[in-house]
């Protein structure tokens, strides 16, 4: 037997001991013995010589294509870093990687205790890259091509009930945290959006809200309600710089992501709310707007997605009001 083969043998072994009893463990190291000893096996090479830049010359020019394609800038570093992570594991050009290698990579993530969602999305993500190799006509063949979908448990994401919204404006200290929570839960803006504004996107007169380089790179039009025009205006008043920024941090300079998440905990825990965070008023504001009569189609134009399945996500459908919208409607 080649060395190659009884180094396999131990290596097999030695991580089966401690998950199987003697017994067990001497009948199957003894049946994939006699598996073996119909194979022939090599060692695979996993070493790529430190002149060979191709890989990364291939992952930025799919980079580049992400970008003319309308991606974000953080949807794009989010396929780097993970394609970088996945390539640095394999150690091999990206040219000669195959179905199996992909799939060792899978069961090694799964085996460091990923979560299959976070596990679907790398599958996605190194398909989509592959799936652009072959079109592209770098490789034969798609290696992805068989690698089915991980299957992700569902997850009940629940919108805002208006007892938890009415304790979350309760808790509100300052007339920014107050403006924050009614424009989002009035316009369905995401939270990238929400920092993005300027004062002068805000048309006072009507109402409406224009969203500027939203997911995508796409422009379009919200709304909020008198509620947040007015809790806005009062935000408004307290500043006395000239920043265009709708919304700024206490140094004064444009909000982020990262502050308002921040604010948003700090008022679900003054106000004994669980799971506080910018999306759950967007979900809560599609949900609401579907139960008061509004097309998907109107309310998919006004969340900005490109799919609708997306936007049937993210509504809520009560039951009872399912049961009667049938009787209305079969009367």
């Amino acid at each position: 037997m080649s060395d190659y083969r009884q180094t396999l043998i131990k290596d097999i072994e030695a991580s089966l001991s401690n998950i199987l009893d003697r017994d067990t463990h001497a009948i199957v190291v003894s049946r994939i013995l006699r598996i073996l000893n119909g194979y022939e096996v090599t060692k695979r090479c996993t070493e790529i010589a430190t002149y060979d830049d191709a890989n990364e010359r291939i992952l930025k020019r799919y980079c580049a294509c992400l970008n003319i394609d309308g991606k974000s800038k953080k949807t794009i570093y989010a396929y780097y870093r993970t394609l970088v992570r996945f390539m640095d594991f394999l150690r091999k050009p990206v040219t000669e990687i195959g179905t199996y290698d992909i799939r060792f990579y899978l069961a090694s993530e799964k085996e460091r205790g990923i979560s299959d969602s976070t596990m679907e999305s790398t599958r996605v993500k190194i398909s989509a890259f592959f799936g652009w190799m072959f079109d592209e006509e770098m490789i034969p063949k798609n290696p992805c091509r068989t690698i089915k979908s991980i299957k992700v448990p569902k997850m009940n994401r629940h919108a805002f009930s208006s007892v938890e919204l009415d304790s979350l404006r309760n808790a509100c200290a300052k007339s920014k945290e107050r403006a924050l929570i009614e424009v989002l839960a009035s316009s369905g803006i995401r939270v990238s959006e929400l920092t993005n504004l300027n004062i002068s996107d805000i048309d006072f007169g009507t109402l409406s809200v224009q969203v500027r380089q939203g997911k995508g790179g796409k422009d379009r039009k919200t709304y909020i309600n008198d509620v947040a025009l007015v809790y806005l205006k009062k935000y408004l008043s307290t500043r006395s710089d000239n920043s265009v920024a709708l919304f700024l941090n206490h140094n004064g300079s444009r909000m982020g992501s990262g502050g308002v998440r921040v604010i948003l905990n700090s008022l679900g825990k003054r106000a004994k709310v669980d799971n506080v965070h910018p999306h759950r008023f967007r979900r809560t504001f599609a949900t609401g707007l579907a139960a008061r009569g509004m097309a998907v189609q109107e309310i998919q134009r006004l969340l900005g997605h490109s799919n609708i399945n997306t936007t049937m996500r993210y509504v809520q459908m009560d039951d009872s009001k399912v049961k009667a919208s049938y009787l209305q409607y079969t009367a």
